[in-house]
């Protein structure tokens, strides 16, 4: 999934790219392998830092990263470029318009979005996301969206999709524009 997100994703007019509850840094540190322009961020709670500042140096790439410990519901640093995958779907939808309006009132002007996730597609048709969306509404606040919740949840927090296309397994890149 982040392979095929890569691929897809145009990185041109993008120097620094924050990756949002990024965990070890992996998508970031992905994307700064495949453009050697970028400076990347991972923004995730503190005792994750650690792991992410490892792996960039492990590949070489602390140089151009850094790790910030923080809490995505309260303030994200600026960027040109957020990466968030498979994050709103932990998320209710009032929760998921907080982390999308941080971002979008840190985006440098003409700036993006990407989004990872699962898309429900039409209704009777049974899909991995259907079923992933069951076990969110068991275990967590969160759940899988279609296109519409996901479109419903962007205009709420100043976001427009622009673009959706496969990444692999299942999800889909949802790019945003400021609306």
């Amino acid at each position: 999934m982040t392979q095929g997100a890569i691929a897809a994703l145009s990185t041109t007019d993008v120097s620094t790219v924050v990756d949002v509850g990024g965990s070890n840094g992996d998508f970031v540190l992905a994307l700064m392998e495949a453009d050697p322009g970028l400076t990347g961020q991972v923004l995730d709670l503190p005792h994750v830092v650690d792991g992410a500042r490892a792996e960039a140096e492990k590949r070489g790439l602390s140089g151009r990263f850094s790790a910030v410990a923080g809490d995505f519901f309260e303030d994200v640093p600026p960027a040109d470029l957020y990466l968030l995958k498979t994050i709103l779907h932990d998320w209710d939808d009032d929760q998921c318009t907080a982390i999308l309006r941080r971002c979008r009132s840190a985006v440098h002007e003409g700036g993006r979005a990407l989004v990872v996730e699962m898309v429900i597609g039409e209704p009777g048709r049974p899909d991995l996301a259907t079923l992933s969306d069951m076990a969110m509404l068991t275990m967590t606040n969160g759940m899988e969206r279609d296109l519409d919740e996901f479109d419903a949840l962007f205009a709420a927090s100043g976001w427009r999709r622009s673009k959706t296309y496969p990444v692999g397994a299942g999800y889909f890149g949802l790019e945003l524009v400021a609306a």
